[in-house]
């Protein structure tokens, strides 16, 4: 959807992109990182090695309003997880 999006309102200097964050704490999503010991979702197998932040994914955000030239693209923000 994202990708047709922006190819239809490419012309009128309408940008769409998204962002896929993963792993992200301070959320409530996951209550505490040590709830994910052990699991695939271990901040040990993060290759980062630790949960990304609100305010990360605030940046991304923030890159693509500032950012006019950039549509039809998906950034994961995963700490390298894939």
């Amino acid at each position: 959807m994202m990708k047709s999006l922006a190819t239809k309102h490419a012309k009128d200097g309408i940008t769409v992109n998204d962002v896929a964050p993963a792993m992200i704490g301070e959320t409530g999503l996951i209550p505490d990182e040590r709830v994910l010991v052990g699991t695939p979702g271990d901040v040990k197998n993060i290759p980062v090695g630790r949960l990304g932040t609100p305010a990360e994914v605030a940046n991304v955000v923030l890159m693509f309003c500032q950012t006019g030239y950039l549509t039809g693209q998906s950034v994961l923000l995963s700490g390298g997880l894939k």
